[in-house]
This record gives C-alpha cells, sequence and structure tokens, in this order.
C-alpha cells in the first residue's frame, strides 16, 4: 500500500492531540531499549515540532493549538522545577536531564515553535537553556546540567554531544551559540574514530588528550583510562554503533543546513561516514541492533542525511520505505509495531518533518 508521507505525519499528529493531557503534555515513554523511566518532556517536545511544522504547512489552528498547549506544558513548573535545565528522567544512578541530549531535543523544538507561532519567548527559553551549559573551549564539548542548576561532568557520549552542537547551530540569532556549534564541529567532529567500514564508534574519543590536560587533571586521568579502554569495548559496541550511526548522520545534516561550507563535509573521512549505510552488510547488522528501527528510526534517519548529503529521491524513498515496513501499524502509528517503548517511537515521527519533498511511500 502506497501513502504519502504528509497525510502519515497528519495521521500521526491527530492521534497526539487525541491524546493531549489537560497541562499540554504527551504520554511520556522509557528511553526505549534501555528503559529508565522519563517525564513527558521529551515526547512532549517532539509532538511540538511536528505540530509547529505542520501549522507552518497548513495554517490549520488545531495545530497551533496544539502546540501552544505544549510550550505552557514545557514552560511549566513541573517540566523545568528549579527554572533550569529540563527534567527530562528519573532514573536512580543518573542525571535527571538526561545529559545533553535531553535538553537539545527540547531546544529543537522551541526553536522551530519560535518561527511557526512567531514566540520570542520560545526562541529566548531555548538559547537560555543552550548557554547555560558550560562550554569547554580546550576540548570543544559541554558539561552537563543538572535540573537544580548544578553543573556536572562533560557528557561522554558523543551522540549527546553531537545533538547538542547542533541545535546550537539552529540558534540563528545566537552567535555565541553558533560559534560554539562550528567549533565542535573543528575540534571533535574531525577527530571520530570509525570501524573500517566508517561507523562511528558509539564511545569515540572527543577532542584531544592535550586539552583534557588543559581542563584539568581529574578530566585529564578519566580521559586517558576511557581511552585505554576503548580498544576491548570496540567489538561488543559493534551492534549498538550500527544502530546509533543513523541517528549522528541526522544531526550531521542539521549542521549542515547551518554551516554548509564547513571543512568536513569536503573531507575524506566524512564521505567515508556518510556513505557507510551503502555498505554490504549494514541493512542487515542495523535489522539485528536493538537501536536501529524500533528505537532510533534509522530509515527516517538515513532518508533525510540522504536527501541532505547525497541528494537521490529514489534512495530517500528505500530507507523510508524500509522503516514503515518494519514498524508501520497504521497511518496514526506508523512507527511503533515491535517498539519496546510505543509512546516514544510514535512521537520521533517528528524526524520526518523536515523533508523538503512529501514523498510517497510503501507501507506494506
Amino acid at each position: 500500500m502506497k501513502l504519502h508521507l504528509a497525510n502519515i505525519l497528519h495521521s500521526s499528529a491527530e492521534y497526539a492531540l487525541s491524546v493531549q493531557a489537560r497541562d499540554g503534555s504527551f504520554p511520556n515513554g522509557h528511553n526505549g531499549p534501555y528503559h529508565d523511566p522519563e517525564t513527558p518532556v521529551r515526547n512532549s517536545a517532539h509532538w511540538l515540532f511536528l505540530m509547529a511544522s505542520l501549522y507552518e504547512k497548513t495554517g490549520e489552528e488545531k495545530w497551533r493549538d496544539g502546540g501552544e498547549k505544549a510550550i505552557g506544558y514545557l514552560m511549566s513548573f513541573n517540566a523545568r522545577p528549579y527554572g533550569k535545565t529540563f527534567h527530562c528522567r528519573d532514573k536512580q544512578g543518573k542525571d535527571s536531564c538526561n545529559g545533553l541530549v535531553g535538553q537539545a531535543w527540547v531546544i529543537e523544538a522551541l526553536v522551530k515553535a519560535s518561527e511557526a507561532f512567531d514566540r520570542q519567548d520560545c526562541y529566548d527559553l531555548a538559547e537560555e537553556i543552550f548557554l547555560l551549559h558550560p562550554w569547554d573551549k580546550n576540548i570543544g564539548i559541554w558539561h552537563r546540567v543538572e535540573v537544580d542548576g548544578t553543573i556536572l561532568s562533560h557528557d561522554n557520549t558523543f551522540n549527546h554531544q553531537l545533538w547538542f552542537a547542533a541545535t546550537g547551530g539552529l540558534l540563528k540569532k545566537s552567535p555565541k551559540a553558533r560559534k560554539r556549534a562550528r567549533n565542535f564541529l573543528e575540534k571533535v567532529a574531525t577527530r571520530l574514530q570509525c570501524y573500517p567500514n566508517g561507523i562511528i564508534f558509539h564511545d569515540t574519543a572527543m577532542g584531544t588528550m592535550v586539552g583534557y590536560l588543559k581542563t584539568g587533571y581529574k578530566p585529564f586521568l578519566r580521559e586517558l583510562k576511557a581511552r585505554l579502554l576503548q580498544p576491548f569495548l570496540k567489538r561488543r559496541l559493534y551492534s549498538k554503533s550500527v544502530g546509533y550511526h543513523a541517528f549522528n548522520l541526522y544531526a550531521f545534516a542539521l549542521f549542515k543546513k547551518a554551516f554548509p561550507d564547513a571543512h568536513i563535509w569536503r573531507s575524506a573521512a566524512f564521505h567515508k561516514i556518510i556513505n557507510a549505510h551503502r555498505g554490504k552488510n549494514f541493512f542487515q547488522d542495523l535489522q539485528e541492533s536493538e537501536f536501529g528501527f524500533y528505537y532510533n528510526v534509522a530509515g527516517i534517519e538515513i532518508a533525510y542525511a540522504v536527501e541532505t548529503f547525497l541528494p537521490d529521491n529514489r534512495e530517500v524513498v528505500l530507507w523510508l520505505n524500509r522503516q514503515f515496513k518494519i514498524t508501520f501499524v497504521n497511518e496514526k502509528k506508523p512507527l511503533s509495531r515491535g517498539a519496546s517503548d510505543a509512546n516514544t517511537a510514535m512521537a520521533r515521527i517528528y524526524q520526518a518533518a523536515r523533508f523538503s519533498i512529501a514523498y510517497e511511500v510503501t507501507v506494506d
């Protein structure tokens, strides 16, 4: 059965409106395979992005109404109990901010809402949250900030740093944010550790050891220990790295829109990274990863990266078809089949709102 992607987006958003709570929030999930209990912040941000996008395209007031309610929730005490970072998860032993990536998802939604609904306060909050995170200029990465404002250590997960940096590129009226985002591209993204086939190693090192030494004795020793362990982790983390490769590519596509002239796009290393999905065993490896189609919606993410870096409409549709053939239930729930976290999976349809063309896809 063939469907227009635009119809899938509309039907998904209509379903979301039917389950939106009185406070403007949307059903929370548990971060997919990790099973970390989450607050409604993440999924509310995802649905807000989609509704803002639909309002831009259609002008239908229902999308604005739903989006405005979601903004109300995200600006409420429940979402920001201390007026600092957003409260994204409740997992003993883990931060409540969900590192940098939890904040990045809200920032991208607020920026989109500021554009679609002409809400300067949304932009101001997005900028505030971004700049609240201390920038380590020696290494080129950011510290995490807990919901009460406590400064935590660097976020050592590459995809978290990448996504947070990409949202800095979205802050078009914030020179400081964009400068830091571009510096991340130059200092970190050009030094990635990859497998021979171009897949980015999930625990890739970020920055130089000299940078860590300049930052401090403890960060240097912590990073030295981590790098010594990496050769032992690389084989064990291959499947996870495959599952997150598309997620990384999507963030790189956001970067490309923000900084089209960056040197990294012309490098041989990035050429290998952006073409890794064309490798002989990639599709099979992706299907076997629990972080691929059922959590990171890799088909949509690769399709968007292809549209951005390797303009080929046939390949875009190929990857969209792969995603929907695996996870499609109906137009309201196109990503929920087989998902370990259905609420989050459904909300991640927002990632398909950025395509420049209304593609027709095959769903069975």
